[in-house]
C-alpha cells in the first residue's frame, strides 16, 4: 500500500513537469517581442544620451561666448546661434529648436532643446526624445592687477580725450561692478607723452603727503632755475607754471630704460632754459622758455588701488599736452603691476591667485622731440629707436608672464605702428584698431568683458 502511494505521486510529478516545460517555452516565445523592444529602447536611449552630451558641450560654449560679448541684446543672441552652429553643426545627429538667450542681473542663461528621430521606439508610436540643456555663467572676477597706460600727448586734445575718458570710465565700472570683494581687484593708471609723472611718489610720499616708501628721484648737481639745485622742491600743481619740480623723470641708460630693474636713481624732468637772444657779450638777454617742466604731463601715475574714486578722479582730470614716447609709457606700466620697487602693490609674478594685464593706447606714432624729454636734452633718438624699445618692453614684460592688450586709435596712425602693436600684444587678438571714438569705448568695453573670468553656475 505505502509502495503504491509513492508510485502514484512519482507518476504525478513527472506529468506536472512535463506540463510546465510546455508552458515555459511559449512564456518565453511570446516574451521574445518584449525583450527585442526593451534593447531597441536602449539603443534610441543611448542616442539621445549622445545628442544630451554634445548639446550641453555646445550651449556651455554659446554661453561664455555670450557673457563676453558686448552690445544689445540682439548681438548677444547672434553670438550665442553662432557658436551653437559651430559646435553643433547642421546634419548632426538630433535637430536643434527653442533656443532662448535670457539676460539676467550679471548673468546669461542659454536654454536649447534637440529632437532625436528614434528607430525601434518608432514601433511603439514614439517618433522622437527631445533632450534640453540650461546653461548660466556669470561674470565674476577672480584676483585681476589691471594697468590703463594711457597716451595724453597733444594730439589727444578735444574729442580724444574725452572719448578716452569716456572709455576709461566704462572701463572702470565693468570692472568693479563685477566683484563682490574688492580685495581681488587692483588698477592703476599710468598717463604718458614725452616722460611719465610718478608725482609725489618720487620723493616718498603718497599724494597726501604721508610716508609711502624711500624716494627714487635724484636732485640734479645744478639747474637753469633754482640755485642751489638741492632747493628744488616736489610740487603737486597742474596748472601754470613753477620752478619747482612737477613730478616728471628722466629715464636711466645702459639699458634699464627697458627693464623693470628694481634700483632707484631717476633723474628730475628739468626742461632746460632756452636763450631767444643774447647781449653783445654773448650773455644772454632773454630766453624763451622758463619753464623746468614744459612738455611734461600734468597726469600723475596713480598705482594699482581698489579706490575706484581716487582712479576716476585721475581719469577725469586728463589733460593732452606734449610727444609721444609710447615706450617710456609702458616700461612704467610694467614698474607698477610688477611686485618690485618703486611701486610694491604688485602681487608676486608667481602667485597663481593673480593675474597682471597692461592695456597700452595710443593714438599716434613715436615722435622724439631732442630738444628734451625723458632721455635728456638732444639725445639723438630717433622714431625707429624708440619702436625697438617698445618691443624690447613688449618682449620683457610677456616674459614675465604680463598679459598685454594693445590699442591703436584714430585713423592718423601709421601701418608700423600698427604692426608694431599687433606684435606687442600676447596675442594677435588681443590688439585692437579704433578708428573711432566710439571704437575706443567699445575697445576698452570688450577687453573688460574679456578680463571678467566667466564661470558656469548652472
Amino acid at each position: 500500500m505505502k509502495y503504491l502511494f509513492w508510485r502514484t505521486l512519482k507518476l504525478q510529478l513527472c506529468r506536472f513537469t512535463t506540463q510546465t516545460a510546455g508552458a515555459t517555452a511559449i512564456v518565453f516565445a511570446l516574451s521574445i517581442p518584449m525583450f527585442f523592444g526593451a534593447a531597441g529602447v536602449a539603443v534610441d536611449l543611448a542616442q539621445a544620451y549622445n545628442v544630451k552630451t554634445r548639446l550641453a558641450n555646445a550651449v556651455d560654449k554659446a554661453a561664455l561666448a555670450a557673457g563676453s560679448t558686448t552690445g544689445d541684446a540682439d548681438d548677444i543672441e547672434e553670438q550665442v546661434m553662432n557658436f551653437l552652429e559651430a559646435n553643433y553643426p547642421e546634419g548632426a545627429l538630433g535637430n536643434t529648436f527653442n533656443v532662448d538667450v535670457i539676460l539676467g542681473d550679471g548673468t546669461v542663461t542659454v536654454q536649447a532643446s534637440a529632437r532625436v528621430k528614434t528607430t525601434f521606439m518608432s514601433i511603439m508610436g514614439k517618433e522622437y526624445v527631445d533632450v534640453n540643456q540650461t546653461t548660466t555663467v556669470k561674470r565674476e572676477l577672480g584676483g585681476v592687477e589691471v594697468v590703463l597706460v594711457l597716451d595724453v600727448t597733444g594730439s589727444m586734445a578735444g574729442n580724444n580725450i574725452s572719448a578716452l575718458k569716456t572709455a576709461s570710465t566704462n572701463f572702470l565700472n565693468i570692472m568693479f561692478d563685477r566683484i563682490s570683494d574688492l580685495e581681488y581687484l587692483k588698477v592703476g593708471i599710468v598717463p604718458f607723452s614725452a616722460s611719465v609723472n610718478v608725482g609725489s611718489y618720487g620723493v616718498g610720499l603718497e599724494p597726501g603727503g604721508a610716508a609711502y616708501d624711500t624716494g627714487f628721484i635724484l636732485w640734479p648737481g645744478s639747474d637753469d632755475y633754482i640755485n642751489p639745485a638741492s632747493n628744488i622742491q616736489y610740487n603737486s600743481g597742474t596748472s601754470g607754471t613753477t620752478s619747482n619740480w612737477r613730478g616728471c623723470i628722466r629715464e636711466r641708460s645702459s639699458g634699464r630704460d627697458v627693464t623693470d630693474d628694481a634700483s632707484p636713481g631717476w633723474q628730475m624732468y628739468r626742461f632746460p632754459q632756452i636763450c631767444s637772444s643774447y647781449k653783445k657779450n654773448g650773455s644772454c638777454n632773454s630766453y624763451s622758455n622758463n619753464n623746468p617742466n614744459n612738455g611734461c604731463t600734468n597726469n600723475r601715475i596713480v598705482p594699482l588701488t581698489n579706490n575706484q574714486a581716487a582712479l576716476q578722479a585721475a581719469i577725469d582730470g586728463l589733460q593732452a599736452t606734449g610727444n609721444t614716447y609710447i615706450n617710456v609709457g609702458l616700461v612704467w606700466g610694467w614698474r607698477v603691476i610688477s611686485p618690485t620697487y618703486p611701486f610694491t602693490e604688485g602681487a608676486a609674478y608667481d602667485d597663481v591667485d593673480w593675474s597682471k594685464t597692461v592695456i597700452l593706447m595710443t593714438d599716434g606714432d613715436n615722435v622724439p622731440y631732442n630738444t628734451y624729454s625723458a632721455y635728456g636734452e638732444n639725445p639723438g633718438l630717433s622714431a625707429n629707436n624708440l619702436n625697438n624699445k617698445v618691443t624690447t618692453v613688449c618682449n620683457n614684460m610677456k616674459a614675465e608672464g604680463v598679459t598685454l592688450y594693445t590699442i591703436t586709435f584714430q585713423s592718423g596712425i601709421s601701418n608700423s605702428t600698427r604692426t608694431l602693436f599687433r606684435n606687442c600684444a600676447t596675442k594677435e587678438e588681443m590688439y585692437f584698431d579704433a578708428p573711432s571714438n566710439q571704437d575706443l569705448v567699445n575697445v576698452f568695453e570688450n577687453i573688460a568683458n574679456q578680463l571678467s573670468q566667466l564661470h558656469i553656475v548652472e
